[in-house]
């Protein structure tokens, strides 16, 4: 087992110290009663790392807060995490999506990501029906979760925390999707891994696009932090030209007034078709003396082969996301010219895997920079 809490005991030896192994980690599932989040169900992880998350079971099973050794990571916006029974998907245009956008990871698709458009809809052979218009980033990470399982499992010495679920995508006249989630994490570490499959349940072949949503907040996010990874090239990039455009590498303090920035990357892959890449504030200081503070993302890149990094850093609003993305740049009718949309026939499916590691320190960060590098 690895170090739980910087000690190496055996299953065995730290049975011997707590009455309960939920003393040092464990999965707990709560309900929110509050506000705008009220009803949310969200399983609470901790790991023995000094890694604690929130699983948004009523949102799609993604990641809201994430704390490392009493720093947070991801990003609270405004709008909070509010419950999907009152969020309205086809509001505004279809820019609903931000009344709802919240926490360390969003999940985008299932049938469409990026800014609202209308496409075809002779694929669900339905006369009344000859266009769907879709919301911005679509419907999946506002939509409550089948929670399958939770909790400890052990593999010999080996503790794992785990979370399934199912999450479900469908319309008469329209899509069937399921989304089959899997959440891991290993006692003693702070690695979270995803295993997603998004599986096409109809019976008509459709196309399927699939982006996830990681934003990071203060003070990860800070004048001076900067992104490391393995581009290859930006394919694209919005407010490339304008006077106040920042690049991509090293991030802006807050400003009053900012516009987003957007830049569609292509990563080089490692071997295994692993890319990799991570925001690092080299600048703060942990309280207790570390310095330094990482956020690292692996993910299979044959399977996700943009990385867009969307920089917004207006006062009160600020954020860094990475987004790795199953299409690059463009709008629906590209992606069909191209041929980057996963068309789906009948109980065809793909297979996604994210792996999320925040680093605290120089010596975590320099062990980062050798393997992201």
């Amino acid at each position: 087992m690895p170090a739980v809490l910087g000690y190496h005991l055996d299953r065995e030896s730290l049975a011997e110290r707590v009455g309960n192994f939920s003393q040092v980690y464990s999965v707990e599932l709560v309900v929110q009663q509050n506000g705008l989040e009220r009803g949310n169900r969200v399983l609470l992880f901790r790991t023995g790392s000094g890694l604690s998350f929130e699983v948004q079971v009523d949102r799609a099973m993604d990641l809201g807060r994430m704390n490392y050794l009493g720093v947070p990571i991801g990003w609270d916006s405004p709008a909070g995490f509010r419950s999907p029974a009152l969020h309205e998907f086809d509001a505004e245009d279809g820019f609903s999506w931000a009344r709802s956008f919240s926490g360390l990871m969003n999940s985008c698709g299932l049938d469409h990501i990026h800014a609202p458009e209308t496409d075809s809809a002779a694929h669900f052979n339905h006369p009344p029906r000859r266009e769907i218009t879709y919301s911005l980033h679509s419907r999946i990470a506002y939509t409550p979760a089948n929670l399958i399982g939770y909790g400890l499992r052990w593999e010999g010495e080996r503790g794992v925390l785990y979370a399934t679920g199912e999450i479900r995508q469908a319309a008469v006249f329209g899509e069937n999707f399921v989304l089959e989630r899997s959440i891991e994490v290993e006692v003693g570490t702070s690695r979270v891994v995803y295993r997603d499959t998004v599986r096409n349940l109809s019976f008509n072949t459709v196309p399927h696009a699939y982006l996830w949503h990681i934003n990071m907040g203060w003070p990860l996010v800070d004048a001076g932090s900067r992104l490391m990874s393995r581009i290859e090239q930006t394919n694209w990039s919005l407010r490339g030209s304008e006077a106040d455009e920042q690049g991509p590498f090293v991030q802006a303090g807050p400003r009053a007034s900012a516009t987003q920035q957007v830049f569609d990357h292509t990563v080089a892959l490692d071997p295994d078709g692993t890319a990799r890449a991570a925001l690092i504030n080299d600048n703060f200081a942990h309280p207790a003396g570390a310095k330094g503070l990482a956020l690292e993302i692996a993910y299979d890149g044959r399977a996700m082969p943009a990385l867009f990094q969307w920089q917004f850093f207006q006062s009160g609003n600020y954020v860094v996301a990475l987004e790795p993305a199953t299409t690059h740049a463009g709008a629906r009718a590209d992606w069909h010219r191209r041929g980057e949309f996963k068309m789906l026939g009948r109980g065809e499916a793909v297979d996604y895997r994210l792996e999320i590691t925040p680093h605290l320190g120089t010596a975590a960060i320099a062990d980062l920079e050798r393997r992201v590098s």
